[in-house]
C-alpha cells in the first residue's frame, strides 16, 4: 500500500527544539578565565555575563580559591516557545590552587560589566640574608 507523506518543515523543528532545551539545561558551562600577573599581584578575570553578582560565591580554603555561580533558564511567558537555546545554564564551579606568595587575607573580588575580577596580592619578599656578628 502506498502511503502519502506531507512535508511540514515546522513540524521537523519542534522535536529538536525540545532536545536542545534539554541539552541546554543539563550541559555544564565554563566561562573563560584570564590570569594576569604583575610584580605586586595576580588578577583572575572571568566572563560571567547575565549573572547577578550577589549569586557569585568566591571562597578560599587551604590555599584553594573556589569560584561558583549559577545561571538559571530564562522564564518563558505564556504563549512563548523556546525555538533555539545556545546559552549554557546550570551551576558552575572552578577551583584554583593559589601560589605560596599570595596573601590570602587580602583577596578581593568585584564585578564590572559582566566580568568578575578577583585580585590576589602577592607577599613582599622577606629579606632572608642577614649579617651575623662574631663575638
Amino acid at each position: 500500500m502506498l502511503q502519502t507523506f506531507y512535508y511540514d518543515p515546522f513540524r521537523a523543528l519542534a522535536p529538536r527544539a525540545r532536545v536542545r532545551r534539554r541539552e541546554a539545561e543539563t550541559a555544564q558551562w565554563r566561562p573563560a578565565v584570564d590570569i594576569i600577573e604583575t610584580e605586586a599581584q595576580y588578577q583572575l578575570v572571568l566572563d560571567l555575563p547575565g549573572i547577578d553578582p550577589q549569586s557569585i560565591d568566591v571562597t578560599e580554603e587551604k590555599h584553594v580559591l573556589t569560584i561558583s555561580a549559577e545561571r538559571s533558564a530564562r522564564e518563558l511567558a505564556e504563549g512563548e516557545t523556546l525555538t533555539r537555546s545556545e546559552r549554557k545554564i546550570g551551576r558552575y564551579q572552578r577551583q584554583f590552587t593559589l601560589p605560596e606568595d599570595v596573601e590570602v587575607e587580602t583577596i578581593s573580588a568585584r564585578s564590572v560589566n559582566g566580568e568578575l575580577i578577583v585580585t590576589l596580592q602577592r607577599k613582599q619578599p622577606v629579606e632572608t640574608q642577614r649579617k651575623i656578628t662574631i663575638e
